[in-house]
């Protein structure tokens, strides 16, 4: 078994510390990357209320309306 100097132990103990730090960085990045906001919306912005997950009485998708209409957002909730 080898003893390392204690200096020695000490630069690796900062090279350890440092290298962690970038590489939680680099995680935060590619997390973050999906989560913004592609679109840049903001609380008080409009944008329209698309009919994708919306059940109607319209016997047919295809003849149903895309969109229903313009709603104000009143509050950022993800």
């Amino acid at each position: 078994m080898v003893k390392m100097e204690l200096p020695k132990l000490k630069d690796f103990l900062e090279e350890a510390k440092k290298l962690i730090e970038v590489a939680k960085e680099a995680m935060r990045k590619q997390f973050d990357r999906k989560r913004y906001n592609p679109q840049g919306l903001k609380v008080g912005d409009n944008m329209w209320l698309k009919a994708k997950n919306i059940q109607s009485n319209q016997p047919s998708k295809k003849l149903d309306q895309k969109r229903y209409k313009s709603f104000r957002i009143l509050k950022n909730i993800s």
